[in-house]
């Protein structure tokens, strides 16, 4: 099974720091997870997985700074984590995979939290911190997610036939 991390365009240095860690890792490896994806963003400097197999865990790591393709990588994921921007998360969603949206409190106005929480209030996914992700993935808090529904492309139809007849 495999996981894929996104950070989206920017970084997020303590999410980035957390999937890199032996405790992260272990979590993952004791829920049948074997393969980690990590789209790091600007956070390169704080990517530092275990050097060694072992503390690793048995997890097969890849990563990167950004790719032009997240959709063929969201389709391969098992479980996404990322980043509570709204483009990461409507494709994760659309995809059908459990995703965990993961909350950067330390941006001005924590305009991500609202929307995470909006989201899981419906069952649509769950919300962690970089500090509670570990503790999430133990507790397998993306089993039993609710899916997103597909989108209706009637309405966008109707308004254009509205507008042009």
């Amino acid at each position: 099974m495999s996981v894929y991390v996104t950070v989206g365009s920017t970084g997020f240095d303590r999410l980035i720091q957390t999937v890199s860690g032996k405790a992260f890792l272990q979590a993952l490896s004791s829920q049948g997870f074997r393969r980690l994806v990590v789209q790091y963003g600007t956070s390169a400097h704080k990517f530092e997985p275990p050097a060694t197999w072992s503390d690793t865990h048995g997890i097969s790591i890849e990563s990167f700074d950004y790719t032009s393709r997240p959709s063929r990588l969201i389709e391969k994921a098992d479980l996404i984590i990322s980043h509570a921007g709204t483009g990461s998360i409507l494709e994760a969603l659309h995809s059908g995979t459990p995703i965990i949206i993961v909350v950067n409190r330390e941006l001005m106005d924590d305009h991500q939290s609202e929307i995470a929480h909006e989201l899981a209030s419906s069952g649509y996914v769950a919300v962690a911190e970089p500090a509670t992700l570990v503790d999430a993935i133990a507790r397998n808090v993306y089993m039993g997610l609710v899916p997103y529904p597909a989108a209706d492309p009637r309405p966008i139809g109707e308004i254009i036939d509205e507008e042009t007849l």
